[in-house]
This record gives C-alpha cells, sequence and structure tokens, in this order.
C-alpha cells in the first residue's frame, strides 16, 4: 500500500483599510508561495487583484519580503501576504511631515 503524501495548511491574506481578506489553502508539500496564492483563489474574487499578474505581486510571508515566490516553499502553518504597492516614497513622507512640524 502506497500512502499518500499529506498536505500543508497555510493561509493568504490581503488587506486594505476597509476590508480584509484571509484564505486557508491546502496544498501538496513542496508547492511554491506563487502557486499556494493561485490555488487559493483569493486573485480571482477580490477587484483589485484581478488585472494584476500573481507573478507580479509583492508577497510576503509573515512580514518578511519573498524575492522569488516562484522558487520559494511554503510550510505549513505560514501567511503568505499580498503588499500593496506604495503611493508614495515612506522617506518623502517623513520629511514632510518633519517640514510641516517646523
Amino acid at each position: 500500500m502506497i500512502q499518500e503524501e499529506e498536505g500543508i495548511t497555510c493561509e493568504v491574506a490581503w488587506a486594505r483599510p476597509e476590508k480584509q481578506y484571509l484564505e486557508a489553502v491546502t496544498v501538496p508539500q513542496g508547492t511554491t508561495v506563487l502557486a499556494a496564492l493561485e490555488a487559493s483563489g483569493l486573485c480571482r474574487r477580490v477587484d483589485e487583484l484581478m488585472n494584476m499578474p500573481a507573478d507580479e505581486l509583492e508577497l510576503g510571508i509573515f512580514g518578511e519580503h519573498v524575492k522569488s515566490p516562484a522558487d520559494r516553499v511554503v510550510h505549513q502553518g505560514e501567511r503568505i501576504e499580498i503588499y500593496r504597492p506604495l503611493h508614495v516614497d515612506p522617506k518623502q513622507a517623513r520629511r514632510a511631515r518633519a517640514r510641516r512640524k517646523v
């Protein structure tokens, strides 16, 4: 009798100030971060993500940026986060706030 490999469960998260999405997904061991994102179906259900190719999204795991989501294997219990693009450079925003205080 051949024993099947167990799947692993991870979460995929996308957040806006007004709404958050958290999708649990079970995938086979050895699944990449990008494949787990696609398996979650989140990009097909969230309007803001529908027009963005999954391989161009900025992703992270527990707040740490994943440089190559197509190569990084996801592990049991990890949370894959989809990062929103920055509209303002954080350094410029900090300088602007400092100027307003003076």
